[in-house]
């Protein structure tokens, strides 16, 4: 193949993008205590990265892995030579401060200065992407640039501290606390836990870090890759976890029932449309349907169970992305919920409009399987392609 053709050719990046979305799948499918969270948060980047860049390589996950690796060799051999030998004899607490002063001081690591969210509070702004920093919620991204949201940082932070443990450096059992995601994570000793506990037959250890962090990030990365208007007149995170679910839904739905009325706003969008189809990153802010719909999945992948108003965001997505069968099963089922029968009058007028207008659509009533993991599982690799094109970036 031409080296220019496989510029132009979008099916590899779209093989890409599965072959991440699986990985995350596989990861998470093992449960809480079996989920490796860099893992999945380099997943994620993986995915999102091969939806915009349409590039015929992959983003490089093992490498950013391997700089994790480093930090906790460089701590083992480095930090903690001059502690004794493991055992009873180490202090845990000296440790622990060992590795939050490397992390945070050494390193650099810091929390962004819009932290939890940069969207205004108790209002309404048209495009959240305007306000948020996508790249702070990448694990990878932290990486390189030492600045991430907390729960991207309680990722690092749990993963550098597994590594220790692998390494035969800490003997000790800790979690790490992501019970205030508005500052820099901690750790929590698990009293009378040791390595040997937490070690599974195949080596690997169990999780000590809460999947919320995941559940985080992907709400981040929603929110910050919503192309609608965005109200936040309850509050962004509901609580200091930022476990809220956000205002995206009512505006979404409205665009999908009435279409927008501002043309200013259509023509960012128009504007924001042309330039991520080119594989330009440097959007004006007016979001990106294919990444915001990438969020939403995961999402209900992670949370839906717990979080029902996951699938009615995915299911707008989804409807706005012509996929009118998904999104009335994901519609359906959240209406089926009991946060979903116990939601506002207004908002379930909005969901009996879009469930009316699908059928419409449909021309009967849609069905297609509810998204879960054991559906995502059983997804077929997508066909490669080479006739067909995207236009060049430059």
């Amino acid at each position: 193949m031409d080296v220019f053709q496989l510029k132009e050719t979008s099916d590899i990046a779209d093989l890409h993008a599965f072959e991440a979305r699986q990985a995350f799948v596989k990861n998470i499918a093992s449960g809480e205590a079996g989920i490796n969270l860099a893992d999945a948060a380099l997943a994620i980047a993986a995915e999102d990265d091969a939806l915009v860049s349409h590039s015929s390589v992959k983003l490089p996950v093992q490498a950013y892995a391997k700089r994790m690796q480093r930090m906790a060799e460089d701590i083992a051999h480095n930090r903690l030579d001059h502690f004794p030998s493991v055992g009873s004899d180490r202090d845990p607490t000296a440790v622990l401060e060992v590795v939050q002063r490397y992390l945070y001081k050494e390193q650099g690591f810091q929390l962004p200065l819009t932290n939890l969210s940069g969207v205004p509070e108790h209002t309404r702004v048209d495009h959240p992407g305007v306000w948020e920093n996508a790249k702070h919620a990448y694990l990878h991204e932290t990486l390189i640039s030492k600045r991430g949201i907390a729960a991207v940082l309680a990722v690092l932070q749990a993963d550098v501290l597994q590594r220790l443990m692998k390494l035969g450096a800490v003997d000790f059992a800790v979690r790490t606390d992501c019970s205030d995601f508005t500052k820099i994570p901690t750790f929590d000793l698990l009293p009378g836990m040791t390595r040997s506990m937490l070690t599974r037959p195949d080596g690997s250890l169990l999780n000590t870090c809460t999947s919320d962090a995941i559940i985080q990030i992907l709400r981040f990365l929603k929110r910050a890759y919503w192309p609608f208007a965005w109200d936040s007149s309850q509050g962004l995170a509901g609580d200091s976890r930022g476990l809220g679910i956000g205002g995206g839904f009512a505006s979404a739905a409205q665009v999908a029932l009435e279409g927008e009325a501002d043309a200013a706003m259509q023509a960012i969008a128009r504007t924001a449309k042309h330039r991520l189809e080119r594989g330009i990153w440097t959007s004006p802010g007016a979001g990106d349907l294919r990444r915001a719909k990438a969020a939403c999945e995961r999402l209900v992948l992670v949370a839906g169970q717990a979080f029902p108003a996951e699938r009615r965001d995915l299911a707008v997505i989804l409807m706005h992305c012509g996929f009118v069968p998904q999104a009335y099963t994901e519609l359906q089922a959240y209406m089926a919920s009991e946060t979903g029968q116990n939601s506002p009058l207004q908002e379930k007028e909005l969901v009996r409009r879009l469930l009316s207008l699908m059928q419409a659509q449909a021309g009967e009533e849609p069905r297609a399987a509810l998204y879960t993991v054991e559906t995502a599982l059983t997804e077929q690799t997508p066909n490669v392609d080479s006739d067909r094109m995207i236009p060049l970036t430059w």
